[in-house]
């Protein structure tokens, strides 16, 4: 399970592989150059390829490392993140470990944006009392705020032997009490986390099964730096997944369209490039589009109404092979 992420590949992470994996069936290396939550690396790690993963927000690549390479420190990440907190963390990242402000920035933004707080100045406190007895087991915050809560509904939350129980049976009291407002979307994302954190002993399971490849998996390949400054073998399949155009902007901000397609345009000589998009210039074309809500729409555009999202290569690289679509 990746990273929560804005503009995560995860629930389209199967169609896009099956797509490359098609037009290139020998092929076992990947460069993810903008690979954000790690939704399309990790699914490309877990069909057996090498990836190499990238991105050019230092703190979600720490995050990243963090959670798969050296393991999250529960306790910490269990902690609640106030607003002072978060805006403490996203403002002053110099003070805190880099794989916690990626923590914090999408674990605890509203739309995994990295800049706006998960939770409204109203509803903080009630989110923070069902934190603490999820977590901590004291329901002490919730009867302070006068939320008339059965008590049988407080003893069957608490007798769950661990957090994520809790938090499944403090789901279950929300949704009888006709309220959402004590439903715990930072736990959800942290669980999700912590299903990625078994991605390295998953693979070698796999691995394990297969008699004549014993040998220990490498730690992810990671690396933060700008798309045309990374090192890609001449072998390696290129998937690129960079902020669409006019959709809502990442953190980092002033993303040239313009210079990127010139960049796959050249690229495309050597090696096989696969770009995410809504559109794309006249030149290149679709292998694959699909429909898929978003958080990133932006203006007045709906989820009933976006544009399909696409999988382009350049056109006068690759001729002849009928494109794919899926609906």
């Amino acid at each position: 399970m990746p990273v929560p992420y804005m503009g995560s590949k995860r629930k389209s992470s199967g169609m896009i592989y099956q797509a490359i994996k098609n037009h290139n069936p020998k092929a076992t290396v990947l460069v993810d150059l903008f690979c954000g939550g790690f939704a399309i690396s990790e699914y490309f790690m877990k069909q057996g390829w090498q990836t190499i993963s990238n991105d050019k927000n230092k703190y979600v690549v720490a995050l990243i490392n963090q959670t798969v390479n050296i393991g999250l420190d529960e306790k910490k990440c269990l902690e609640f993140v106030t607003r002072d907190l978060f805006f403490d963390v996203t403002k002053n990242s110099h003070k805190y470990d880099d794989w916690y402000v990626g923590y914090v920035s999408c674990i605890w933004s509203f739309g995994n944006t990295q800049t706006n707080y998960l939770f409204g100045k109203d509803t903080e406190p009630y989110k923070k009392a069902g934190h603490e007895l999820v977590v901590n087991c004291n329901p002490e915050l919730i009867n302070q705020l006068g939320f008339n809560i059965p008590q049988k509904y407080i003893d069957g939350i608490i007798k769950q032997k661990n957090w994520h129980l809790r938090r499944m049976a403090l789901l279950k009291v929300t949704k009888a009490l006709k309220t959402r407002i004590f439903e715990l979307e930072q736990l959800e994302q942290l669980e999700q986390l912590e299903r990625l954190q078994q991605l390295q002993q998953l693979q070698q399971l796999e691995r394990l099964e297969q008699l004549e490849q014993l040998e220990r998996l490498e730690p992810v390949k990671l690396t933060s730096l700008s798309y045309d400054e990374v090192d890609i073998s001449e072998n390696a399949i290129i998937y690129c997944d960079p902020p669409y155009k006019g959709t809502a902007e990442y953190k980092e901000g002033n993303f040239d369209h313009a210079k990127f397609w010139d960049w796959v345009r050249n690229k495309s000589k050597t090696h096989k490039v696969y770009v995410s998009e809504y559109q794309a210039p006249d030149d290149f074309e679709a292998i694959l589009s699909f429909e898929q809500k978003s958080t990133l729409q932006s203006g007045n555009q709906k989820h009933n109404n976006q544009p399909k999202e696409c999988l382009f290569r350049y056109k006068n690289v690759f001729e002849g092979i009928k494109n794919t679509e899926i609906l």
